[in-house]
């Protein structure tokens, strides 16, 4: 029984202290809110959402404006898209950025962060301390 204690307590060590800490507070992305003027979409709610994630505008932005197929720049606290588009379209694409590039594969906690080492991209969780590769945005 000593034995089992020992490995317990190195594999406890291990494992990142705020593993241990439960915020008690779950992860809600509000629902995106986008305005649209003429041939231009506006995303209104992009940097609360983009603070929400804890990631930068331009690679959110970046990922987005791809899957919808065009343009898209930061205004402000804007984003604005070229074309029309409905703000469930733009809230499918964020929720596969979100699953692809914040939610951590192994525990599903949002307490990510994403590194390049090299030509490879990580996302490191800090809540259950897995390291996944991720392809590039």
């Amino acid at each position: 029984m000593d034995d089992y204690e020992s490995l317990l307590e190195r594999a406890r060590s291990q494992i990142p202290e705020d593993a241990f800490k439960r915020s008690g507070e779950r992860f809600q992305v509000p629902k995106v809110q986008l305005m649209v003027q003429g041939n231009r979409s506006f995303w209104q709610n992009f940097q609360e959402i983009i603070n929400i994630l804890n990631r930068p505008g331009k690679e959110v932005l970046k990922y987005v404006a791809g899957q919808l197929a065009t343009a898209g720049n930061i205004e402000g606290s804007n984003a604005i898209f070229n074309g029309k588009f409905m703000s469930e379209q733009v809230e499918d694409v964020l929720n596969s950025y979100i699953e692809s590039y914040v939610i951590c594969p192994v525990c599903t906690r949002p307490d990510t962060s994403m590194a390049k080492e090299g030509n490879a991209y990580y996302l490191s969780c800090s809540a259950c301390g897995a390291r996944t590769s991720v392809r590039p945005v």
